[in-house]
C-alpha cells in the first residue's frame, strides 16, 4: 500500500480508538459539545479522499460512517460498538487493496480516449497534413491498453512520443506529470541507446561524422569530424531510420514544473530531420559496437567500440552545442564589436499584460526599450544588428509585429490572416473546397530605425511558431540575411493544450492564413513549410566542427560576423557572455 494510504488508515483507526474512550467520558460529563468529536472522522475522510480518491479504501471510507453515526445515540455502549466496528471495517482495506490488482491504478487508456478525441474535434491541420483518425486510433488504442494493463509509465511516455511524431508538427507535445517524472525518464535514457563515446551528425555532403568524441576515441584515431561509413555494418544513414522509430530524439524536463516533455524526430520540415537524421544512430547498439571510419590519410579502418554509459547526456550535449545561442536573458542586447550589436530573442513574450492584451499599443513599451537601444548604440557607432532567434520557442505574433517594426522598411507590412470563426459550429469557418475563410489582416507600421544598416539573423530547427512568424517575415526584406545550419521549426497554428488525468496534450487549434485562406507556414503533407526559403544554409563541415567541438567556439555567430565585415577569412571570437 502506497504510505498515503497507511497514514489516512493509522489515523481512522486510531480516531476509533479515541472515540471508544470518550464514548465513557461523554456518558460521566454530560455536554452536547461531545458530540461534534463523533463529526471529525467524516471531516478527515473528506481531506483524504480530496488528495485521490481510491476505489478500495472504500472499507475505510465506510468505516468513518459507522464510527460517525455515535452522534445520533447517547448510549455509551452502542457509541463503543459503533467505534470498533468502524475500525474492523477499516482494516478491511489492507487486504483489498493488497488483493486488488487495480489499487491506485493509473487510467492510461481513460487518458489515451479522452485526450485522442479533444485533439481529433479540434486539431485544425487534419486535412493540411492529411490526418487519418481512424488509423490512428486503431493504431494507438491496443498499445495504450496494455500499458493501462501494465501500468508501465515510462512505456506510457515513448508511445504518446511516438504518437505525437506521425503529425510532423512542433506544436503537438505530450507532457506527463510528476508522478511519471522518473519512469518517463529512465524509460527515455533506455530508449536512447547507449554511449559509445561519440554522437553522429550528418554533414552537408552527405556523410556523416563523429562529434562531440570521448578522449578514449582518440587511441583508435578517432576525433571530432573524422568521417563515419558503417555502424555495425550498417550505413549511418539505414541505423538513422531505425533509430527514429524511437518516436523521439530530445527529452526535456521542465524546470518549473517538473514535468516530462517529449519532443519530436520528426519535425515537420522534411530538410531538418534530415540534417538531425544521425544523432540518434551513435546509440544503437550492444555492449559493443563496430565503427568503420576513414583514418586521416582516407583509408577505411575498424573498430570496435565498448559501451560506456547511457547516450542520453551526449546526446544532449550534442543538440546543445550545435543549437546554442547567446547567453543572455529574453530581449537582451549585447555589443559585438564597435560596429555590431546582437538582440537575443529566446521567446515572444515581453511581459503577461502585454502578452494577454488585445489593444494595439500593448508593446508599446518594449517598442521604446528597443527603440532607445538602438539610438543609443548607434550614437556609439553601431550599424548593423545580429538578431539570434536560435531555439526561440514563440509566443505573441503581436510582439512579433511590435520588434519586426522597428526594422522594417517604412509603410505598412503584413504579417498574416486570422481565421472566420463559426460560432454557430463551433469551429473555424471553411469554404466550399474545405478551405478556411481569413476574417482579417494583421499588420505593422515599419520605422526602419537601423537606415541601411544590415541585420543578419540566426535560426534553428527549434525556432518555432512565433519564431518561425517573424523569419517568415524578416525573409523578404532587403537589408536582411537569415542564416543557420538548418531552417526554422515550420510550425505556427495556435496552441491549445488538453489535460486529462496523468498528462497533457498540446496541438495545433487556431488557424493562422494567408491572404488566400491556405495555411501560415505549416508543412503540409509534402512536409515542406513555407517559411525558411530565404534563409542560407550555414555549410555543416569540418570547419564547423572544429570550431563547436574543439574550440568551443559559437560557428553561427562568427559566420554572421564575417559576412557583416565582407570577409571569408577567420574572425576573432566575439565576446558572447
Amino acid at each position: 500500500m502506497q504510505r498515503i494510504d497507511l497514514i489516512a488508515l493509522a489515523v481512522c483507526v486510531l480516531g476509533c480508538g479515541v472515540l471508544w474512550k470518550l464514548a465513557d467520558l461523554a456518558d460521566r460529563i454530560k455536554s452536547t459539545k461531545w458530540k461534534l468529536c463523533w463529526l471529525v472522522l467524516p471531516v478527515c475522510a473528506f481531506a483524504i479522499t480530496r488528495y485521490g480518491p481510491e476505489l478500495s479504501l472504500l472499507p475505510l471510507y465506510l468505516g468513518t460512517v459507522i464510527a460517525a453515526s455515535g452522534f445520533f445515540t447517547e448510549q455509551s455502549g452502542s457509541r463503543k460498538k459503533r467505534a470498533l466496528s468502524g475500525a474492523a471495517c477499516m482494516l478491511l482495506s489492507i487486504p483489498v487493496c493488497l488483493l486488488n490488482p487495480r489499487y491506485r491504478a493509473k487510467d492510461y487508456l481513460g487518458d489515451f480516449d479522452k485526450l485522442f478525441a479533444a485533439m481529433r474535434e479540434h486539431y485544425v491541420l487534419t486535412e493540411h497534413k492529411g490526418i487519418d483518425w481512424d488509423a490512428m486510433y486503431a493504431k494507438y488504442r491496443p498499445q495504450f491498453a496494455e500499458i493501462d494493463r501494465t501500468q508501465d509509465a515510462g512505456r506510457n511516455a515513448l508511445v504518446w512520443g511516438a504518437f505525437c511524431g506521425e503529425f510532423h508538427d512542433g506544436h503537438v507535445g505530450y507532457s506527463c506529470f510528476k508522478d511519471d517524472n522518473d519512469a518517463a525518464s529512465a524509460a527515455v535514457r533506455e530508449a536512447l541507446g547507449n554511449d559509445y563515446g561519440l554522437s553522429l551528425m550528418r554533414c552537408t555532403d552527405g556523410s556523416f561524422a563523429a562529434v562531440n568524441t570521448d578522449a578514449s576515441l582518440a587511441a583508435f584515431g578517432i576525433r571530432n569530424g573524422t568521417v563515419i561509413t558503417k555502424w555495425d555494418g550498417k550505413t549511418p544513414d539505414a541505423v538513422s531510420r531505425s533509430a527514429a522509430a524511437y518516436g523521439l530524439s530530445t527529452f526535456i524536463a521542465d524546470t518549473e514544473t517538473g514535468d516530462v516533455l517529449l519532443m519530436l524526430d520528426s519535425y515537420p520540415d522534411i530538410d531538418n530531420e534530415i540534417f538531425w537524421s544521425g544523432v540518434l544512430a551513435a546509440g544503437v547498439g550492444g555492449d559493443s559496437v563496430t565503427v568503420t571510419y576513414l583514418d586521416e590519410t582516407g583509408t577505411e579502418q575498424t573498430a570496435v567500440l565498448p559501451k560506456i554509459g547511457a547516450y542520453f547526456d551526449r546526446l544532449r550535449s550534442t543538440v546543445d552545442t550545435v543549437n546554442q545561442g547567446v547567453n543572455a536573458g529574453n530581449l537582451q542586447w549585447k555589443k559585438l564589436n564597435d560596429t555590431t550589436a546582437c538582440l537575443r530573442i529566446k521567446g515572444m513574450s515581453y511581459d503577461s499584460q502585454s502578452y494577454e492584451s488585445a489593444e494595439d499599443d500593448a508593446y508599446d513599451e518594449m517598442k521604446d526599450e528597443i527603440r532607445e537601444t538602438i539610438l543609443r548604440y548607434q550614437a556609439e557607432g553601431v550599424r548593423d544588428v545580429v538578431i539570434d532567434l536560435r531555439s526561440n520557442q514563440g509566443g505573441s505574433p503581436h510582439m512579433v509585429d511590435g520588434v519586426v517594426s522597428m526594422f522594417a522598411p517604412k509603410g505598412e507590412h503584413y504579417n498574416m490572416s486570422t481565421g472566420l470563426w463559426d460560432a454557430e459550429h463551433h469551429c473555424w469557418a471553411t469554404d466550399t473546397s474545405g478551405r478556411y475563410i481569413p476574417n482579417g489582416d494583421i499588420t505593422f507600421q515599419g520605422e526602419q530605425l537601423l537606415g541601411d544598416g544590415r541585420i543578419i539573423v540566426l535560426v534553428n530547427s527549434e525556432t518555432v511558431s512565433a519564431g518561425d512568424d517573424m523569419v517568415k517575415i524578416m525573409e523578404g526584406m532587403e537589408n536582411v540575411r537569415i542564416i543557420g545550419f538548418m531552417q526554422p521549426n515550420g510550425s505556427c497554428q495556435a496552441v491549445n493544450f488538453q489535460t486529462a488525468d496523468w498528462g497533457t496534450l498540446s496541438f495545433s487549434s487556431c488557424v493562422s492564413l494567408e491572404k488566400d485562406g491556405s495555411i501560415f507556414i505549416d508543412s503540409g503533407i509534402d512536409r515542406q513549410s513555407t517559411d525558411g526559403d530565404g534563409v542560407e544554409i550555414v555549410p555543416f563541415d569540418e570547419a564547423a566542427i572544429r570550431s563547436l567541438f574543439d574550440e568551443h567556439k559559437d560557428y553561427l555567430m562568427e559566420q554572421a560576423l564575417q559576412m557583416l565585415a565582407g570577409s571569408t577569412g577567420a574572425v576573432s571570437n566575439p565576446v558572447l557572455d
